[in-house]
């Protein structure tokens, strides 16, 4: 009989948990599991309150779920990585741990973390058992002709569904409860971790998540391509904060989908638009593994660092405030602010109107988005802000650069969600509700909203120019 401890990370889920199910194949062995919390480590790559607290009460709920299955959820709180190291083997040998069962991280400090405790762990006598288990496919599948990895969404794309279309990743299931339990543990409740999100929105639990999923695909999927983009609907999936924390896997996402569709050919649902977003997800994890000097926030070519960035802090704090008086990208930071999350088209108009439009470095909006989002993933964050700032996996061979005039006719035509989180313009009629100030001058309206504080136009010339230099060889 060995005693198996899994170190739950970014995991926290039962079902296709691969770590949890490997440490449970044995009746005989008894199972624990251990939680870490790295509060200064998470502050210092800018993890939000919101994000701390969602993580913690659902911790909690996990602890409840291993308790029906026999397992006890150990916690300990620490400052750090080096912290938990330390914690780690000294746990490992109180208990007398035989194995350790984790799934893998991809940032660099969690790889050099485990790297740590692998050689540590060894010398006290226990062996190391990791997985990949937040990912579709492991990422020695998914490799280009000269066996690296692709740097260019398509081809990821076209490699990974040729691969999919062939072997189908199956989940992992629930443990069988343990014969026996020793004793039981109860996370102590911790004041700071408890600031307000809309649990309304995200629920707490796997449970939760797993009913949330399953009514998306029942009843909003078949909607999902004609109205993800517009920001007053709420018909994206809202799973993201689940797929961060792996309170649901990517692989259950798959799973539910094609039970879902039984009748549809698998060439279809592996080609439907929601899904491509869970290949981008699977992109940017493959991307992190493969480039680790993205983990350091560089991009993947040396010329970014040729671009001289204007930095106005007037203008970074217009934008963070929603203050900048484009309505679009106001309500769109404002909801930010409220709620930790806003859509994909949203995320996208807002990044690109700091790096395009204000002239301010892609890696601040990166850091200020993490500092707000509830479902703040690195690997998500990062290649989404290099997409956006145009020195990332952007397979386009021209600069995109949204105008938020014309997104915000398109995708809000009545104004809807610009009134909703600015009161201030609920008076403005609707064919100017996109362009205030055109009204507010003719009607000598006096209003709390600011102006404009960039001509548009103007400055997206200006970031051709400064991109079109920095890009040069001569330079």
């Amino acid at each position: 009989m060995s005693k198996n401890l899994v170190w739950f990370r970014n995991d926290i889920r039962i079902y296709d948990n691969k770590a949890l199910y490997n440490a449970c194949l044995s009746d005989t062995d008894e199972v624990i599991g251990l939680f870490i919390f790295t509060k200064k480590q998470w502050n210092d790559h800018f993890m939000s309150m919101k994000k701390l607290s969602f993580l913690y009460q659902n911790v909690i709920f996990l602890q409840n779920e291993l308790l029906k299955l026999n397992i006890v959820l150990y916690h300990y709180e620490c400052a750090d990585f080096f912290q938990s190291i330390e914690y780690l083997l000294y746990f490992c040998k109180i208990h007398k741990i035989n194995n350790l069962f984790y799934n893998y991280q991809y940032e660099i400090n969690e790889k050099n973390r485990d790297i740590l405790i692998t050689q540590k762990l060894s010398l006290q006598g226990t062996f190391i058992k990791a997985f990949h288990s937040n990912i579709l496919v492991s990422p020695d599948k998914i490799k280009n002709k000269n066996k690296m990895s692709y740097r260019k969404f398509y081809f990821f794309k076209k490699k990974i569904i040729n691969y999919l279309s062939n072997k189908i990743p199956t989940c992992y299931p629930i443990p069988k409860k343990r014969i026996f339990i020793r004793n039981t543990c109860k996370i102590d409740y911790i004041q700071s971790y408890l600031i307000q999100f809309d649990q309304n929105l995200f629920p707490i639990g796997e449970i939760n998540a797993k009913n949330q999923l399953k009514y998306f695909c029942t009843y909003k999927l078949k909607d999902y391509l004609l109205k993800k983009n517009f920001p007053f609907y709420t018909n994206t999936s809202m799973l993201s904060p689940y797929l961060s924390l792996g309170i649901i896997s990517p692989k259950y996402c798959l799973e539910v989908l094609l039970k879902e569709y039984k009748t549809v050919t698998l060439n279809i649902i592996l080609n439907s638009p929601w899904l491509n977003e869970i290949i981008w997800r699977e992109f940017y994890y493959h991307l992190l593994i493969g480039f680790p000097i993205i983990s350091k926030s560089q991009s993947l070519f040396s010329w970014e660092k040729k671009i001289t960035w204007e930095d106005n802090i007037n203008y970074f704090n217009a934008w963070k405030n929603g203050k900048t008086g484009f309505p679009i990208i106001d309500a769109g930071m404002r909801q930010l602010n409220k709620t930790g999350w806003i859509n994909n088209r949203l995320r996208m108009i807002t990044s690109s109107f700091l790096v395009k439009s204000l002239l301010i470095n892609w890696r601040e909006g990166e850091k200020y988005f993490m500092s707000h989002l509830i479902d703040g993933d690195y690997a998500l964050n990062n290649g989404g802000w290099q997409w956006s700032a145009s020195i990332g996996s952007d397979s386009n061979p021209y600069i995109r650069i949204f105008n938020p005039l014309r997104q915000s006719k398109f995708f809000d035509k009545l104004g809807n969600f610009i009134r909703k989180y600015l009161p201030e313009l609920k008076n403005i009629p609707n064919p100017y509700i996109h362009n205030p100030y055109e009204w507010i001058i003719k009607q000598n309206y006096k209003i709390n909203y600011p102006k404009p504080i960039i001509n548009f136009q103007n400055n997206r010339e200006k970031f051709l120019l400064m991109y079109h230099m920095a890009k040069s060889p001569i330079n």
